[in-house]
């Protein structure tokens, strides 16, 4: 892809982005004067970026939208739910078109039509002529480079040259000066020109009121150079500049010149395909990267000098204490490095949960409810994978929250409840995994319901459903197939497609569970890994296996005496630190027969199990160590208590191990 488009469509997704949030946050409070200054100016650049492709209908939406807004920042049009609406509109369909381009290269057939109709929507706002929406790109403007090439050189000389020229037009900021422009030496930069124009962008005032510090300056030039070494020279300024591609064909005189790629603007190759992975990383986390580089070349040259040491006949013992001191270096610079390096990849939850209030207010308009939508935990980071997992499975759950749990206002009021249904998005860490949770507090889940919609479906026997607690009842949300009896059924909470969602949450790593209460509101709670490339676990053994636990849930290592072990009904417990603590057998929560007779002394894990402590009796505790996890696949993705497995360097696998899932 080129690199100026790969450049116009990271820069247009996160302006589109910020003018959703600005545009939702106008409607919540129509006299900010910051978010509507902030919608017009991601409004102004995305247009002007998009004037450097030939993205006509995109520009025309685009350019309609800039004048509504600007109407509302001069008093000149009211803001209501229709003008917002129609913003939004604008706003969501140049994110399908960006999201079009990054896969095509190019506009969809349907673009100028679907550009027309979105210009006079927002034209009619402002009680114009919606025809004026066919001149939102500047089609007529165009004889400054008829006039620029009349005082250029003997174009006729140039016409055996098969490559167009490039008409430029570049009107600096105002203020370019403090952002650090130069326009001058922008245009000293343009290979090959071939006619220059400079003319004032405002008349002068008198010259004793001359700001020196203001660039009132209008550049036009004609140049001889490809396109794309001439976007190139201007792509710091892409919303100041517009540029022209020029075709001579030989029958025309040499001042006959056509619009190589029509009055849209200029041509840009496609894309040939889906863009490249991209993702932005603070500075200072690459400079860290650098720096632990560095250090492991030193390290490198410290194991070359002991080898050249070997061959000189250096006695062993100093060569021994030589490797070990090397070792213990690279070892804690490899642990820096894989720090560095999760640091990295690492991107906040910001960057999905910004993308979920506008779908939230578009589908409470859609089924006339009330919704009192917020969000937690917004700077909450995880691995890059993980957090744009996590997008459509947060989808999902929030669109069920609003189409199942919100009630209409009337049963809300009648239920004694305030009139808008409060939906909540959380995002907090725990140890070295993250939580991400969807609250309401709207009808609930009746397990009764449940019970019926899934015998109905036959997802489970009546003996079966029988003997279920109400939360086994619950999680059958997540049954195959059980969307279709909430749909048939009158059942008034979860369950459309929640098969899809813990599926995607356990292709992360992760698991899934839900809390409801009738009448009261439902939580969907999502526990992921903090990184699924690189985690902490330590190795404990039992018989001859070695299996993996967590570090992050891991709080001490104790050895209990068997004494002090006491059988509390069917389970055991013991006493630590002056606590009593519930003790579970790892051969048990396996169903493994124990290798022998019960120990002396039993080791024990002290570990998390939810907001509870642990013990866990393993035969033995072995290494600390960090491993390349790989979540399950295939026909044991599905499989209970196992979060993934590695391998060890022996070539054996390692299955790590979720306690508090086994334990349930």
């Amino acid at each position: 892809m080129d690199d100026l488009l790969q450049h116009f469509i990271v820069e247009a997704h996160e302006l589109i982005q910020q003018a959703t949030d600005d545009l939702l946050a106008l409607e919540r409070n129509p006299q900010a004067a910051a978010p509507m200054d902030s919608a017009f100016r991601a409004v102004h650049t995305l247009k002007g970026s998009v004037g450097l492709f030939d993205f006509a209908p995109m520009g025309i939406a685009l350019h309609a939208a800039e004048d509504l807004l600007g109407a509302l920042r001069e008093k000149r049009a009211g803001i209501d739910s229709h003008v917002i609406d129609s913003l939004l509109a604008c706003i969501g369909q140049a994110e399908r078109w960006v999201a079009g381009i990054e896969q095509t290269g190019d506009l969809p057939p349907d673009a100028a039509e679907e550009g027309y109709r979105l210009a006079r929507a927002l034209r009619s706002q402002l009680d114009e002529d919606p025809a004026q929406a066919a001149d939102a790109v500047p089609q007529a403007d165009l004889g400054w480079i008829e006039e620029l090439m009349a005082q250029g050189p003997d174009w006729a000389a140039l016409r055996a040259q098969d490559r167009p020229l490039v008409a430029i037009r570049y009107t600096p900021r105002a203020d370019c000066f403090f952002a650090g422009d130069d326009p001058m030496a922008l245009l000293r930069s343009v290979p090959d020109l071939m006619a220059v124009r400079l003319s004032p962008r405002d008349p002068w005032p008198p010259a004793a009121e001359i700001d020196p510090f203001s660039c009132n300056l209008r550049i036009e030039a004609i140049s001889g150079a490809e396109l794309d070494r001439v976007k190139a020279i201007f792509r710091f300024v892409p919303d100041q500049v517009t540029l022209r591609e020029i075709a001579r064909t030989a029958q025309e005189p040499a001042s006959g010149m056509v619009l190589a790629s029509g009055a849209a603007g200029v041509a840009m190759g496609a894309a040939g395909g889906a863009g490249a992975r991209m993702l932005r990383v603070d500075a200072s986390r690459i400079d860290r990267l650098a720096d632990l580089v560095g250090e492991m070349v030193i390290a490198k040259n410290a194991l070359a000098h002991l080898a050249g040491q070997f061959d000189d006949g250096l006695d062993r013992k100093r060569i021994s204490q030589g490797l070990l001191a090397s070792q213990a270096a690279i070892e804690r610079l490899v642990a820096e490095l894989h720090g560095a390096v999760m640091d990295v990849r690492m991107m906040p939850m910001r960057d999905i949960f910004r993308r979920f209030p506008r779908a939230v207010r578009d589908l409470a308009g859609q089924l006339d409810r009330a919704i009192d939508f917020s969000m937690e935990g917004e700077e909450v980071e995880a691995d890059k994978a993980v957090v744009e997992g996590l997008f459509e499975p947060l989808l999902h759950i929030l669109r069920n929250a609003v189409g199942h749990g919100a009630e209409p206002e009337s049963l809300r009021l009648e239920a004694g409840k305030p009139v808008r249904t409060r939906i909540v998005l959380r995002a907090y860490r725990d140890g070295d995994r993250v939580r991400v949770e969807v609250e309401d507090d709207g009808r609930g889940i009746d397990p009764a319901a449940i019970r019926e919609a899934a015998l109905q479906r036959g997802i489970a026997l009546a003996d079966d459903l029988d003997r279920m607690s109400d939360a086994d009842a619950l999680d059958l949300i997540f049954a195959p197939g059980f969307s279709t009896a909430s749909e048939v059924t009158d059942l008034s909470g979860r369950g459309v497609g929640m098969d899809a969602v813990r599926s995607a949450v356990e292709r992360l790593g992760g698991q899934v569970s839900v809390r409801s209460r009738p009448g009261q509101g439902t939580t969907i709670r999502l526990s992921l890994p903090l990184t699924i490339v690189m985690t902490k676990v330590m190795a404990v053994r039992l018989g001859r296996e070695l299996y993996g636990i967590p570090l992050d849930g891991i709080l001490e290592t104790a050895f209990v005496p068997a004494s002090r072990v006491l059988p509390i009904r069917d389970a055991e417990a013991f006493v630590w630190r002056d606590r009593t603590l519930p003790l579970v057998r790892l051969a048990d929560l396996l169903g493994i027969q124990p290798p022998g007779e019960d120990p002396q002394r039993l080791k024990v894990i002290v570990m998390a199990a939810g907001d509870d402590l642990v013990g866990v009796a393993v035969d033995g505790f072995a290494e600390r160590m960090d491993v390349l996890m790989r979540p399950m696949t295939g026909i044991l993705a599905g499989m209970p208590g196992v979060m993934g497995t590695t391998l060890l360097g022996n070539g054996s696998v390692l299955m790590i191990l979720d306690i508090p899932e086994l334990i349930g």
